[in-house]
């Protein structure tokens, strides 16, 4: 189980998060929704345990892997390499990866050779290749037109569901966050 207690974030003397309190059970899906400049990608930085300059406190399992607003990938190694680098995976299991998100057969090709739709599916991949206990992601649909996003969302969730990873994840799009969170949480 994952739990944060938030008492205080600021970045010098302008208060970014007040009291937030939360859990995220073992195979739960959990949203945090709201406008820009609220605080959720700083909320998301903290329970990462990416930033540790805040006051309270957050309890999370070891094995974490992260879905960034970005791709975030090694644009000189390939697909497949981008999986076996980060993660200490097989190149059978890296090839297994791929398959699960539609990448098969797109091994040697390098991040820039792929759309953005197959970057992000690259992204994903990697995080669950890495057997994570808790997934974050960050807007991981952002900049994807309707179509796509709509089958990332629905691969994600085929992919939390067949691994039983618990997720946190930062949306704008109360669509996104019904379809795939198990509760929505609201920052405002």
């Amino acid at each position: 189980m994952i739990e944060a207690e938030i008492l205080r974030k600021a970045f010098g003397n302008d208060q970014v998060l007040g009291e937030i309190s939360f859990t995220v059970n073992p195979a739960e899906c959990v949203a945090l929704l709201g406008p820009s400049g609220i605080g959720k990608t700083t909320l998301l930085r903290i329970v990462a345990g990416l930033d540790t300059g805040f006051e309270g406190h957050v309890s999370r399992p070891e094995k974490i892997s992260m879905v960034f607003q970005e791709p975030t990938l090694l644009r000189w190694r390939s697909a497949l390499q981008n999986l076996t680098l980060a993660t200490a995976i097989s190149s059978e299991d890296a090839d297994t990866a791929l398959n699960e998100v539609g990448l098969a057969g797109k091994g040697d090709l390098f991040p820039d050779q792929l759309s953005l739709g197959q970057q992000r599916r690259l992204s994903l991949a990697r995080a669950f290749a890495a057997r994570p206990d808790f997934l974050i992601m960050d807007e991981p649909f952002a900049s994807l037109d309707p179509e796509r996003a709509s089958s990332m969302i629905e691969l994600t969730r085929k992919l939390l569901q067949q691994h039983g990873v618990a997720a946190l994840f930062v949306t704008h799009s109360k669509d996104e966050a019904a379809r795939l969170s198990t509760r929505v949480l609201q920052l405002s």
